[in-house]
């Protein structure tokens, strides 16, 4: 048995295999399409949430687990002998998903730690963190060891993405219709990055795709050169022409890093950067565990 155990929500994207094979509980976000509540990832997977976001002219909604949902988890935890939960979140920024476990923290019987990190990221940052937190239990580690490397990932890692449109953005408010007009015409490219505690902000405007994916593979290079080797992630909607685009400029920029995998973002949070978006997160390669090399961690999905 691990000396603890691990909880995050679905809004991290780590596929169920290697959540089961890890012993993270995954709790799944709602969203409702059409008048239907889905489960994040158990009622619908990616491919066809971006078949459906398609076809509906409203945006789907998405909203927090119930707190029966954490209840169930950690009460289930306790029973199984568990004295320590590391509970870590898509960032407050982001969502109130967090806001359930940090009550229940206070709640917990006599002798159960529960400690409740956010991520201040979402998707494979959040991902990323849940992650290297769980190949510290499997390696039979402490909460303390995986709170100080959660922590620390936290504090250095960084997400750049392009939505290939704002339209999504502006439904959900997030970004202006003048913006979405704008870049629209003028064939721009907006460049965010997830900013301090999770803010989503804009870090450049770029003429064309292959100008924004530069730009990125760029941002992330200089990383190397200030923070030393990284391990980075290529992440996107159903975009293969500019995740295939990432390769060259990261090639060619002097990058110091290795390539963790390609992971596709589940349906919560392309609910908000919609299809064709395509991003890198890196972090310092040194808060990286062996453990997870060479495996699929992250959602795939068969467009």
């Amino acid at each position: 048995m691990r000396k603890f155990a691990i909880v995050t929500d679905s809004a991290s994207d780590i596929n169920q295999e290697t959540a089961e094979r890890l012993g993270i509980r995954v709790i799944p976000l709602h969203i409702v399409a059409d008048g239907r509540d889905y489960r994040d990832g158990v009622d619908i997977q990616i491919g066809e949430y971006l078949d459906l976001m398609r076809d509906t002219k409203e945006l789907p909604q998405t909203s927090q687990p119930a707190p029966a949902d954490f209840i169930e988890v950690y009460r289930e935890l306790v029973d199984e002998g568990y004295k320590d939960i590391l509970s870590i979140h898509i960032a407050r920024e982001l969502s109130s998903t967090i806001e359930t476990p940090r009550f229940l923290a206070r709640q917990m019987p006599s002798g159960v730690r529960l400690e409740v990190i956010d991520s201040h990221s979402a998707t494979v940052g959040e991902g990323a963190m849940v992650l290297e937190a769980a190949a510290i239990a499997e390696q039979g580690g402490t909460i303390d060891d995986a709170i100080e490397r959660v922590r620390a990932i936290r504090d250095t890692a960084k997400i750049y993405f392009m939505p290939d449109n704002l339209s999504n953005l502006v439904k959900g408010g997030r970004a202006t219709r003048a913006q979405h007009l704008a870049t629209s015409i003028l064939n721009v490219k907006v460049v965010i990055e997830v900013g301090e505690r999770g803010r989503i902000e804009v870090a450049h405007k770029a003429k064309g795709l292959r100008n924004a994916v530069a730009f990125m593979a760029r941002k992330v290079a200089r990383r190397s050169q200030e923070l030393g080797p990284l391990i980075y992630y290529k992440l996107h909607t159903r975009s293969p022409k500019a995740i295939a685009m990432l390769e060259k400029p990261l090639e060619t920029n002097e990058l110091e890093g290795v390539c963790g995998g390609v992971a596709t973002i589940g349906p919560c949070i392309a609910t908000h950067v919609g299809e064709g978006a395509v991003g890198l997160l890196s972090y310092p390669a040194a808060l990286h565990s062996p453990l997870l090399d060479d495996a699929d961690m992250f959602l795939k999905a068969a467009f």
